[in-house]
This record gives C-alpha cells, sequence and structure tokens, in this order.
C-alpha cells in the first residue's frame, strides 16, 4: 500500500496529502501559531490532488479536491475559551471514475488540523490494495497484514509492529527456504546478516536499507506510540516492497510456462498437420 506516490511542493501540501494517506486517525499537522488558513487553505485548493488506491476501481487513481455546490469545503469555526478553533471536509473525486469520492474530516485549532475521520479508513484501502499479494503470502501472514493496517489505522503503533516483524521475519525465511542450496549457519544469523546473504532474491531497495528490521524490532519492545505510529508507512513499505518482487517472479514464471504450452500445442499441430 504503497499508500501513495506524489510530487510533493511546499510544506503545508506535504502535510496535507500525508495526513489524508497515511496519517492514522486522529493524527495532526502541527504549524506555527494562527497559520491554520494557510494549511486550511492547502485542501481548499482546485489542484490539490494525490495518487492512492481506489477501492472501487480495484487500482491506483489520482483523487483530486472539488467543488461541492457553492462552497468548496464546509467550514465550521466556533470559539472555546478565546482560542478559535473549528472543522472542515475535504472531498476528493477519483480521476477515472467521478462518483468515487474519498471524504476526510479534520479538526482545526491555531496551531493544529487533526484527523477526525475518514471515508473509506486506511483499513478498507489498505485491504483493498494487498488483496493481489494472496497468491504469494500464507493466509495466516496475510490476515496479519491485514490486522496490522487496522491498527494503524485506529491510532495502535506498537501493536501494528507486531504482525509486521511476523511477517517480515517469514518472508526472510520462506526466501531461504526457496533457495536450491541452504545458507550454512543461516539460522543463527542476525538478520541484517541474513538480508545481506539473500541479496540475490531479495528487492535492492530492503538490501541497501536494512534498518527497515531494526526499526520494526525497536519498535516492539522500546518505541512509544507515536513514534511507532510515525515510521508504520515506511517499514509497511518494506514489506510491500518484498511482496510486490514476489508477485513479478510468480507472474514471470506463469507467462513462461504458459508460452512454453503454447508453443509446444503450435509444434504439434504443425507438425501433426505434415504429410
Amino acid at each position: 500500500m504503497e499508500f501513495l506516490t506524489v510530487k510533493l511542493t511546499d510544506p503545508s501540501v506535504e502535510a496535507a496529502i500525508k495526513i489524508c494517506t497515511v496519517g492514522s486517525l486522529y493524527g495532526s499537522i502541527a504549524f506555527e501559531k494562527d497559520k491554520q488558513e494557510e494549511y486550511i487553505d492547502t485542501f481548499r485548493d482546485d489542484n490539490f490532488q494525490f495518487d492512492c488506491y481506489c477501492i472501487w476501481c480495484r487500482k491506483g487513481s489520482t483523487f483530486k479536491t472539488f467543488r461541492q455546490g457553492n462552497h468548496h469545503n464546509s467550514y465550521l469555526y466556533a470559539t472555546s475559551n478565546g482560542i478559535l478553533s473549528g472543522s472542515f471536509t475535504a472531498l476528493l473525486k477519483c480521476q477515472r471514475e467521478q462518483t468515487h469520492v474519498y471524504s476526510y474530516f479534520f479538526k482545526w485549532t491555531s496551531q493544529s488540523i487533526t484527523k477526525v475521520g475518514q471515508f473509506p479508513s486506511l483499513e478498507d484501502i489498505a485491504s483493498s490494495d494487498i488483496q493481489r499479494f494472496r497468491p504469494v503470502l500464507e493466509p495466516s501472514y496475510f490476515s496479519d497484514l491485514h490486522r496490522a493496517g487496522g491498527l494503524f489505522s485506529h491510532g495502535v503503533g506498537a501493536g501494528s509492529f507486531v504482525y509486521l516483524r511476523r511477517i517480515f521475519e517469514r518472508l526472510i525465511i520462506r526466501h531461504h527456504e526457496e533457495l536450491a542450496a541452504p545458507i550454512d549457519k543461516f539460522a543463527t544469523m542476525r538478520m541484517d546478516e541474513k538480508i545481506d546473504a539473500l541479496k540475490s532474491v531479495l528487492p535492492s531497495a530492503l538490501v541497501e536499507n536494512k534498518a527497515a528490521y531494526g526499526i520494526l524490532s525497536k519498535g516492539v519492545h522500546e518505541l512509544d506510540e507515536e513514534t511507532c505510529r510515525k515510521h508504520f508507512p515506511v517499514v509497511r513499505a518494506a514489506i510491500i516492497a518484498i511482496l510486490e518482487e514476489d508477485l513479478q517472479v510468480r507472474e514471470k514464471r506463469k507467462a513462461a510456462e504458459d508460452l512454453r504450452k503454447a508453443i509446444a500445442a503450435a509444434a504439434g499441430d504443425v507438425n501433426g498437420s505434415q504429410p
């Protein structure tokens, strides 16, 4: 999942995209006092958009803000104890199919914007996006990947890391099991050593950034909830990178086998038609 692919232009746009696409519920954007209009205007801009998986198209798409009636978004302003605050909704349409709308709900103060709801949920988006990995991930670990996304979408950081770590470790073990010749003393190696030993069959980005597992391991035992939530998208992306490559390998093998059968059938027809 991965969740998004975007071109970032300025801090307010980057923050807005992140809170929509990878920010868990009640995650916030913090900014200097009285800068709320600048950040809210980002969501109000007709050109605000990002790339994200569409659960109805079942593929990646671009989502873009749109005007609803005479108002771009709904804003409610209130004053509590002399502190200006309010709420607003950001609505974005899928550019593949205009009836597909993602909705985001925010509360704001003079120093922050907090996501208080969205539809579809992060869990809905993530679980739809990972369906394609069922052929390359055992059912129990597929369920773990789904649970990790669900926990993160509800603001649970360390708990989501537990499931990601289980999946990561399983994928490393499975890649070793699939080697023609086992690596000597593989079971006693540290995880970074295992990744190095399997560099020929793992994504280069993961091999070059072995620290992903260290973040997972530390998150389970030491990091606080906020830090785990902050780094969840990164470590999840490392797992998705492995699954993406596994899926590509599987599809190439299937295509090669289909071609072999087609050639064999064609050769049989040609040879059979000769006198």
